[in-house]
Order: C-alpha cells, then structure tokens, then sequence
C-alpha cells in the first residue's frame, strides 16, 4: 500500500523557487532540524521526490513528504 501524501501547491513552489535561486533552507526531516539546498523535484513511483544537498554537502534524495517546511 502507497502512503505516500501529496504536498500542497505552496510547498511545491517553495521548493522550485529555492532550486532557480540556489537558495538554502531549513526544514525538519525525521524530527531533526536541517539546513539543505534542494536541487531538484522529481516524480517517479506516483510520488514527488526532493534531491538535495544536505549539511554535509552529500546528495541526498527523499520523498517530498517527509520533509516538513
């Protein structure tokens, strides 16, 4: 069974934005407070996947609704 739930417009835009800017943000993955510089916004599986850059400059990729804005 997919869990997977869809992000809202507004986090989709968010995440585009920071991806043309190059810009960083902060978000909460796991509980954890992260500053990562998101790179790009796939779909693959019928859901959106967020790659990114994490604190430690490694690249990561994670489905777009575990990370909290």
């Amino acid at each position: 069974m997919n869990d997977y739930q869809r992000i809202s417009c507004e986090a989709h835009s968010i995440y585009e934005l920071a991806i043309m800017h190059g810009q960083s943000m902060q978000v909460s993955i796991d509980g954890r407070n992260q500053t990562i510089q998101p790179k790009d916004i796939i779909t693959k599986i019928s859901a959106e996947y967020l790659i990114f850059m994490d604190e430690n400059n490694v690249q990561q990729e994670l489905r777009a609704d575990k990370i909290i804005l």
